[in-house]
């Protein structure tokens, strides 16, 4: 299976979109969501950094900084979408996930399509686009988000 497999397998199977320990102490949806009273012009949140597997060696962040990720760099967010760059950090796991060492490859990632899901508007498709010329002319994946029971998933 190669990277961009499966990187989109590790997407499909467990996605935590805004990290497991901001999601586990939110009270509210911590992905591109809105608070308050449903409304499509009620932006909250820009995710810094959004994980797609369940053990954080696969995440979408922003460039290095020292040894942390940065943020995701928001060029657009508003009622209906949100367009912003970054990079895939992805950890070889070599020898264990926690020796690994990350490569970033940039990406560009859109969310849009508001949708009114549990009390919460959020944003329902996440598109990712893979820049960098290892992975061809561009590659791009989209994914249907969905929040049920305090949690995000793809699929």
């Amino acid at each position: 299976m190669n990277l961009i497999q499966r990187t989109a397998v590790a997407a499909i199977v467990g996605l935590a979109l805004a990290g497991a320990a901001t999601a586990a102490t939110a009270s509210t949806p911590a992905f591109p969501a809105y608070t308050g009273p449903p409304s499509k012009t009620n932006p909250a949140v820009k995710p810094a950094q959004v994980y797609y597997s369940g053990d954080g060696s696969e995440f979408f962040a922003g460039k290095k900084i020292g040894s942390k990720a940065g943020k995701l760099h928001w060029t657009v967010w508003n009622g209906t979408e949100g367009l912003g760059t970054g990079y895939d950090w992805i950890n070889n796991c070599t020898p264990d996930c926690a020796q690994g060492k990350f490569s970033l490859y940039p990406v560009t990632l859109k969310v849009y399509r508001p949708e009114k899901e549990s009390k919460y508007f959020i944003f329902t498709r996440l598109t990712v686009t893979y820049t960098h010329k290892k992975f061809g002319p561009k590659k791009t994946f989209t994914w249907k988000v969905s929040y049920a029971n305090k949690n995000f998933q793809l699929g």
